[in-house]
């Protein structure tokens, strides 16, 4: 009886059913915006404030418009209040789409200031 290839296609089927079980995870898209979530898997259910609050700085750094600003950010139940202050308004209502992109964010209270230069 020939077993040589059985520990071969053995090993591939395990490969196929641990990238199947990696592909359970789930790419979110905000309800209110239709965007997809800016880069950030989350498993379904495990989105916790702290990993939204990151998810959304993350985001607002990535965009180059807001790179030089600090902003400070509190998440509860999935409500973002953002603050720290932009030079304008687009500045100011880019955050915040940005931040109603991110998943697990379920409402923004935009406290950004804009300051006169």
């Amino acid at each position: 009886m020939n077993t040589s290839g059985k520990p071969i296609i053995a090993l591939g089927l395990i490969c196929v059913l641990a990238a199947g079980v990696a592909g359970c995870e789930k790419n979110i898209i905000n309800e209110k915006t239709g965007v997809p979530a800016t880069d950030t898997v989350v498993k379904e259910g495990l989105a916790d404030d702290t990993n939204v609050s990151s998810a959304v700085m993350a985001a607002l750094q990535r965009e180059e418009q807001l790179k030089p600003f600090n902003f400070h950010i509190e998440t509860r139940k999935g409500d973002v209040t953002l603050m720290g202050k932009v030079n304008t308004a687009e500045q100011r209502m880019l955050a915040e789409q940005i931040t109603l992109a991110t998943a697990g964010a379920h409402t923004v209270q935009n406290k950004i200031e804009v300051e006169n230069n």
